[in-house]
């Protein structure tokens, strides 16, 4: 690793550019705090060494591809950085994607020496705990409230503090069997709704001329009246039951895959309103 700054301690070089960079302090010693592993280089493990930098949380980091800056270590074979990656390290985790842990971990057994901790919010793994963070990762890093804020959904079975010690976060306790449909409505919540604003910025560039910033303010709103009241926030055709706005809001959506997806989000209204479903489709096929 590159070393920017360093300085001298104890007949010792400390390199400073390491420390705060990885939160790996080589002058540590005799102390009970605990130490992690970060397995993967992608934007949860980028944002998880950036938590651990600002809680001030011993740390190293492990990726595949030897030339990345992201590992602490700089061995150019694979398995014997991991190994120094995982020396000092009390939890792993594996922050790659889904399909990779399996894979991860049959190449490298001797993972399964330490307590392994995985992130994904759908699977159950055996022999690695699941804490799943609620909570969109961007490219950009946060700041440490947002870091704070976040909840965590444990998998039953596994303590937050046993995991995760010296994390503050919120969390909560789901069953295995549960987790399928509970990623299921995060998805829905969270990146469904990433496609629904992408499609409509798009039309109005495409469509109208108007720059995609056109609609942030309108969604900002939306969003902060939703946190402050879910119960109020909608307005709009549906909670007015104007049938008439509704069919020309269908009608001009011809032609536009939009067009169904607006239907199909007129049922589920209704189907939250405890409409009865005969009388939701005779609606629906009045429609145009």
């Amino acid at each position: 690793m590159a070393v920017t700054a360093s300085g001298m301690q104890g007949g010792r070089m400390v390199c400073n550019a390491d420390l705060l960079q990885t939160g790996l302090d080589p002058r540590r010693t005799g102390t009970a705090m605990i130490d992690y592993a970060i397995v993967g280089g992608g934007r949860l493990a980028r944002h998880f060494s950036e938590y651990f930098r600002l809680l001030e949380i011993p740390h190293t980091r492990w990726v595949r591809d030897s030339r990345s800056s992201f590992n602490t270590f700089t061995s150019p074979d694979a398995e014997t950085r991991l190994r120094e990656t995982l020396k000092q390290a009390d939890r792993v985790l594996l922050l790659v994607s889904d399909n990779a842990i399996a894979t991860l971990l049959k190449q490298y057994p001797f993972l399964h020496d330490k307590q392994l901790i995985h992130c994904s919010g759908a699977l159950s793994l055996p022999g690695v705990a699941g804490a799943h963070p609620l909570m969109t990762f961007a490219d950009q890093l946060y700041g440490i409230d947002v870091y704070r804020s976040v909840p965590f959904v444990v998998e039953e079975g596994y303590r937050f503090g046993d995991l995760l010690p010296g994390l503050p976060n919120p969390h909560f306790a789901i069953s295995a069997q549960d987790k399928a449909r509970y990623h299921a409505l995060c998805v829905m919540a969270g990146n469904f709704t990433q496609v629904l604003w992408k499609g409509v910025s798009d039309r109005f560039e495409q469509q109208f001329g108007w720059p995609a910033e056109i609609s942030h303010a309108y969604l900002n709103q939306v969003t902060s009246n939703f946190m402050q009241n879910p119960s109020s926030a909608l307005t709009g055709p549906l909670v007015r039951n104007d049938q008439q706005t509704i069919e020309r809001n269908i009608k001009s959506l011809d032609g536009d895959p939009l067009q169904d997806l607006y239907r199909a989000f007129i049922r589920f209204y209704q189907h939250g309103q405890g409409q009865h479903p005969a009388l939701e489709q005779t609606q629906m096929e009045q429609l145009p």
